[in-house]
This record gives C-alpha cells, structure tokens and sequence, in this order.
C-alpha cells in the first residue's frame, strides 16, 4: 500500500483544498449541461412543479416548500430564455455545483495517501466527469423534473462539512460545523425526505471519531435547534395554502375562505400539515412490493444504465460489460478508501450502505417498469424510478475514481519503477509511516491512458441523457391540453400536470378528462386540474 500521509491538514504533504480547480471542474459540468439542457419542460412531474414554483403553490405531497421558494426566486432572476427554461438551469446549476463538492471530497479523501497535488487533482477530476455524466445525474440536471439535484446539492455540502468536522473533531470551529450540518439536515429535508440520507452516515461517524460529542447536552440541544429552525419552510406550506393558489395539493390548511389565525392554529390544520408531510394519502405499505433481491435487481438495471443507456436494447452485452466495470471500480475504490484512509471511510461507507441497501429496503418498490417486461403479470411501478438512487449513482462516481487511480497507480509501478519513498518528493518532509513502492512520475505518465475509461459514460450517454431540442413535451401539449388518457389521478401522459383557479368552472376540455365541478385542491387523487399557468412555463 501507499503511503499514508498524517492528519491535521496532512503535515507533509502541503494539502490545502483546491477551490479554484473545483470550481472550474464545476463550471465546465455546467456548460455541459447547458449545452444539453431541455428547452421547456418535459414528461411526468417538470410541468407540476414548474407551475407549483410559478404560482408559488404547493405541489404534491410532502409539498416540498423550500424548491419552491428557491425555484420562485431562481426563476425571477432576468435570465433571457422561458420561465421553464430558467428552472431546468436551476437544476443544472445545483448538480454543477454538486459536481464541485464531489472533486473537494475526493481530493480530501486521496490527500491521505497522494502527496504530488497535481495526482490529486487528476483523481477529484476524475470523480467529478464519472459521477456528473452518469445517465441519471445527467438526465436529471438538464430538466428540473422534480426535486433532486437540489436535493444531491444539500447532500454533497452535508458531506463535505461532515468530513471537515472528521479531520479536526477538536477545533475551534468543530462545534459550529456539527450544528451547521444539523440545520442543513433539516433545510434538506424541507425540500425532499432524503435530506436526511447523511443523518445515519454521519452519526456512525461522530461515533468513531468522537463519541463523546454526544454526550455534551449542550452542543445536543444546539444541533436540534438548527435542525429544527431548518425545518421551517414547511410553516409556508399551511400559511400559502390559505390563499389558495392554483396548485394547492393537499390543501394543508383547516382556513375555508382566507388565512385567519382561528382557522390557521388549529388541530385541524395541524393533522392536515403533518399528513402532506407524511405522504400519508399514498398508505403505508405493510407488505413487500417485491422481493428483496428483485428490488436490488431493480437498482442494478439502473445502474447499468448509468454507463451506456441503451434504450433501445442493441448493446446489452457491451452495457453488461461496462457496468460490471464500473462496479468492479467502485467496490476497489471502497476497499482501497478502507484500507488507506480509515477515518472518512467510517462517513463514506455508511453513507454508501445508505443510499444503496438501506434505501432499497426502505423504497420497499414493486418491480420497476422496465424490469422483467416478460413478467406482466405481477405489479409494475408506473415508471422507472432511477431517479431515486440519483444520490449513490453520483457518489459512486467518488470511489470508481479511486478505484481507476489505484489501477494507474499499480499500472504506473510497472512501467515506470519505484520512486522510492521520500525521493518522489523532493524537498518535502518526509511522512513518518513506513515508505511503500510509489511511481515515479515517468511512470505515471506512461499509464496514464488507462484514464481514459472515464470519459466513457460522456460519450455512452450523450445521446440518451441530452434532452436538448426536445419540444415534444410543449408541442404536445400545446395542440391537446389534457393528457390522452385521464385516470382520475393525474397520470400526465402529456407532460404537464396542470392545475385550474379554484373560481374558474371546468371547460368542456375538463369534462371530457372526467372533471366536475368538485374542489379538486382537496385530494391528489383528484390531483390534475387545469389553468393557463402552463402557457407561463413554456
């Protein structure tokens, strides 16, 4: 193994994080997304939550108040392209800077065994172009269809903070740094349920770093005040609901006619708020949707996608194959992070085991659409849900570049020779653990071309994660405003999820979908009514 380098901002090594690099690893995954950013908006969910953010509504349950609040603002800025266009930027922009986080954390974690910055670098850069091209990651940055790449920017800030805090468990500024985590833990969770993904990860690792933090009632007492105050825009969601906006899903206020404090601080309002937040209209589901191994074969199709979408299944075996290596990458990655750097892997690995295990207990989905096709027989998922493991498929991205610089590094030794310890790095103190075989730059440089594998899911999914030009969405629904087939809940076939005033009668196009007169902002099972406010998002 390598040389490990020791702690307090690795004395020896001269590792300062590399802002700057990071920030331009940011901006160039951000004209990436631009270049393929979608026009307008798109399938499914875009056209609700574009409208939500538009009218300052509450979308579907939780509600996810702090998206709108930020989106309402984002989209307010004097960008010169649609209202639309302006919230799919907001989304690239959060995944962009994700991408940043990502090359920090990376190059902190390799800092412990690499001396030479410029490797460093090298393997941050690396982890920023594998997880920012993954399919998923990429598709969901060029068109806000939802919620999360906000949500995966809360989550690489969190975890970015939480390995500071890790480094230096005794600073001056560590305490402040747990309750900061704290109130972004809450503020995440107020834009969508997986704030709170980093909550398990991080407690392992104040256990294995400093357990007796814990025991200080004080700091205690201080971290759930900040998250609580981070909890906070959920008090817009009963507050906005009494005016009643065009989008009012849930309808968590007990006010009838207009926002009064009798009305408003009530058990009624109460029960209702806590029910939008509990998602409680989709019912609890007492029984497994699929089996285990079906649900974590679920996740692996997905992941396959990630490195060569192959939508219309011509390369299966080479989507296989690449998969497999990526896989194999990331698992080397974990055990190389294990073995050279034990303290952030008591975050990282957990964190890991969260987004990917634990999260496909805790879905607990029925098969996906596209899993087993030959098996409809059993209970499908309406679509596939990838974009809910958009968190480990960018993640993976850190420990496949650890894993790919590990093989370089291995490949290097053959080609280049052992530098020798100290002599690789001349003028620098020497570190004080045992000095291990390291290439020499020359090295290096002549394996370097194993690299290369990164750019693969760039140049794989480029055609399939790209939704630039795509106008079938507002084509569509401009010439046929109501979705081909209306259900009775909402499944918007057309791309938009529209909603209608609450004042305003139902047309004959509302009629035709099977509307009625009926308040329709009570229940999402009622949930698609009708407004011109998607002629504001086009």
């Amino acid at each position: 193994m390598a040389t490990t380098v020791s702690s307090r901002r690795f004395d020896g090594n001269g590792y300062q994080p590399s802002y700057i690099p990071a920030a331009i690893a940011a901006a160039l995954v951000f004209i990436l997304y631009l270049l393929t950013l979608a026009p307008s908006v798109a399938m499914w969910d875009t056209g609700e939550y574009m409208a939500a953010v538009k009218v300052l509504g509450i979308p579907h349950p939780p509600g996810n108040p702090f998206f709108v609040l930020l989106g309402h603002a984002f989209a307010s800025l004097p960008i010169p392209v649609s209202y639309g266009a302006r919230i799919n930027i907001m989304a690239a922009l959060a995944s962009a800077l994700s991408a940043g986080f990502w090359f920090l954390i990376t190059e902190r974690i390799v800092a412990r065994w690499i001396v030479e910055r410029w490797q460093r670098l090298v393997v941050a850069g690396l982890a920023t172009l594998i997880g920012a091209t993954a399919f998923t990651v990429w598709n969901q940055s060029v068109v806000n269809e939802k919620v999360y790449t906000i949500s995966l920017l809360f989550f690489t800030i969190t975890s970015w903070i939480i390995i500071e805090w890790i480094e230096d468990p005794d600073s001056p500024r560590a305490d402040r740094l747990v309750v900061l985590v704290c109130f972004l833990l809450g503020l995440g969770y107020s834009n969508h349920p997986a704030g709170f993904l980093p909550l398990p990860a991080a407690g392992v690792a104040m256990l294995m770093t400093r357990w007796r933090t814990l025991l200080r009632w004080k700091l205690v007492l201080a971290a759930l005040g900040a998250l609580i105050i981070g909890l906070t825009p959920f008090i817009y969601e009963p507050v906005r609901a009494a005016y009643f906006p065009g989008i009012n899903e849930g309808a968590p206020t007990a006010c009838e006619t207009k926002l009064e404090a009798s009305c408003t601080f009530t058990s009624l309002t109460k029960d209702r708020l806590m029910a939008n937040i509990n998602r409680e209209q989709y019912g609890q589901k007492l029984e497994r949707g699929a089996p285990y191994s079906s649900q974590v074969g679920m996740w692996w199709l997905y992941f396959k996608w990630q490195w060569l979408r192959d939508s219309h299944q011509t390369m299966q075996g080479l989507q296989f194959v690449l998969a497999f290596l990526f896989l194999g990458l990331g698992l080397l990655g974990g055990y190389v992070h294990w073995e050279r750097d034990r303290k952030t892997f008591w975050y990282f690995g957990p964190l890991m085991f969260t987004m990917t295990l634990a999260l496909i207990y805790y879905l607990n989905f029925k098969l996906g659409w596209s899993q087993d096709p030959e098996m409809r027989d059993l209970a499908h998922e309406v679509r596939d849900r990838d974009y809910f493991y958009i968190w480990s498929f960018s993640a993976w991205g850190v420990w496949a570049s650890i894993g790919l610089s590990y093989i370089w590094e291995q490949l290097a030794l053959v080609l280049g020779g052992d530098a020798r310890g100290a002599d690789k790095t001349p003028g620098k103190k020497a570190a004080t653990a045992p000095v291990a075989p390291w290439p020499s730059r020359r090295g290096f440089m002549l394996a370097a071309p194993i690299l290369l594998i990164a750019l693969i899911p760039l140049f794989a999914n480029w055609r399939f994660a790209s939704r630039a030009g795509h106008e079938f969405t507002d084509q569509r629904a401009g010439s046929r405003r109501c979705a081909p087939r209306c259900d009775g809940r909402g499944h918007h076939i057309s791309g938009y999820r529209l909603v209608r005033a609450a004042d305003d009668p139902p047309s004959d196009r509302d009629i035709r979908c099977g509307k009625g007169t009926g308040d329709l902002s009570r229940n999402h099972v009622e949930e698609t009514e009708w407004t011109a406010a998607q002629d504001d998002v086009r």
